[in-house]
């Protein structure tokens, strides 16, 4: 997967590489290569504030006998992770209804139960049936004998930016390390207790398993001359936790489309009267 980075420079395009290493339903790890730190932190902001998810935004109650106050049972309900069609649904502001109200930009959500019993969020119904809670046994509010609630909410599409509540995941990266192992120095067997057992391999450390782990860093700290780290500053590796709105090679790619319309964008916006401004390059310290 490559990232096109344009910039102003004789209409040339350079090329961000994208490997992915590791993959299951909420979790993705990729390596983000020939990039830099502004590149990177871009993409990991583009990621958390600006690729849309669906999320409750009102909510009317027409019964709550719990415990919980309506704010603090609204407030509850607005973080409940909701499955998310990116392709059916538009964000309210860019909908063809303006924001009045369709179901093209919003669908309405109900629950209706009474105690004794713990209310799930599987019991939350929406008219479009593809949009459900993802963890639907992420407990909501207790009722006790006799205790009812009721209510009409309205979920539409948002931006993290606006609200934690849209935010896809939890994305992170860091630089990727390259390992320097000595397994035949003089002192290995003096430390050999102190690393940790999924360190090694037959015996000795393993540079893949320090990786996969996320070990190195703590076992550099034990010596130094044994294991040492040096960080390459043009290649990351990012960690992209989906809170189960969107898959996470959903939030990648929607990111980047957003990154690519945004340096399209950038490069328009800089020429003036058919010239291009001279900006000044930025320098590595």
């Amino acid at each position: 997967m490559d990232v096109v980075r344009k910039v102003v420079k004789e209409e040339e395009e350079y090329k961000m590489k994208i490997n992915i290493l590791e993959k299951t339903e909420q979790k993705l790890t990729f390596e983000l290569t020939e990039s830099n730190e502004t590149f990177a932190n871009t993409l990991r902001r583009i990621m958390i504030s600006e690729v849309p998810t669906m999320a409750i935004d009102e909510i009317n109650f027409f019964a709550n006998d719990s415990a919980l106050y309506d704010e603090i049972l609204a407030h509850r309900i607005g973080l409940v992770p909701l499955t998310t069609d990116l392709k059916i649904y538009n964000l309210p502001e860019n909908c063809k209804c303006k924001g009045e109200g369709c179901n093209l930009c919003r669908t309405i959500i109900s629950l209706k139960s009474e105690g004794p019993k713990m209310v799930y969020a599987e019991e939350l119904t929406a008219t479009d049936e593809e949009i459900k809670a993802y963890h639907p046994k992420m407990p909501l509010v207790l009722l006790l004998e006799g205790q009812k609630i009721k209510f009409e909410a309205t979920a539409i599409l948002g931006l993290g930016k606006n609200h934690a509540k849209y935010m896809p995941g939890a994305i992170f990266y860091k630089h990727k390390a390259k390992l320097k192992i000595n397994n035949s120095h003089v002192d290995f067997d003096k430390f050999k207790d102190k690393y940790p057992k999924q360190a090694f391999k037959d015996g000795k450390l393993d540079e893949e398993k320090l990786l996969r782990n996320d070990l190195y860093q703590a076992c550099a700290n034990i010596n130094k001359d044994i294991l040492a780290i040096k960080y390459d500053r043009d290649n990351f590796i990012f960690k992209v936790e989906s809170f189960g709105q969107l898959a996470p090679e959903e939030i990648l790619r929607t990111s980047i489309e957003k990154l690519n319309e945004k340096t399209g964008d950038f490069a328009k916006a800089i020429k003036q009267d058919g010239k291009k401004l001279k900006l000044p390059s930025l320098k590595r310290s």
